[in-house]
């Protein structure tokens, strides 16, 4: 007796939209990842790194922590979040139609940063590390939202 034979559904092959929100996704995990281990290796030399690239700008330096603990603790939270949309970019990447949803939570984080680091900036610091959280995360949270925009689901 012959077995009915069954159909696998057809694998719909990835739009132009979504193999380049893939791939911007794979390269933001990539940036992400390494900010990760920089912020977490580097914390106090990173910010020096920025403090002379502003001076040379004619911009103040951000002053060194009054205290370590405090500093660490905040280090902490940066260090997850880098983590967490780190996964997020590199999960979504692997499957942009099922994953997809992963981005918001990039874009909120890249969004949150922008707005904070302007924030601290325009409240009387104007020290160049507050500006350039806005000037590199800003543009990151645009490309994700017009990449998820062009790569609209595909429909069954």
């Amino acid at each position: 007796m012959a077995r009915p034979a069954t159909r696998l559904p057809a694998v719909v092959p990835l739009t132009a939209a979504e193999q380049r929100l893939a791939t911007w996704l794979r390269f933001f995990a990539a940036i992400f990842a390494v900010g990760t281990l920089i912020f977490f290796l580097r914390p106090a030399g990173t910010v020096a790194d920025l403090n002379r690239v502003g001076l040379l700008l004619g911009f103040a330096p951000l002053p060194p922590a009054d205290h370590p603990v405090d500093a660490n603790f905040w280090l902490t939270l940066a260090v997850a979040n880098m983590a967490t949309i780190t996964a997020c970019a590199a999960l979504a990447a692997a499957d942009v139609r099922r994953r997809r949803a992963l981005v918001y939570p990039l874009v909120v984080s890249k969004i949150t940063s922008s707005t904070t680091g302007f924030l601290l900036f325009a409240g009387g610091a104007h020290a160049f590390p507050y500006l350039v959280v806005p000037l590199v995360d800003l543009p990151i949270a645009l490309v994700l939202v017009a990449a998820l925009r062009a790569a609209q689901p595909v429909e069954p």
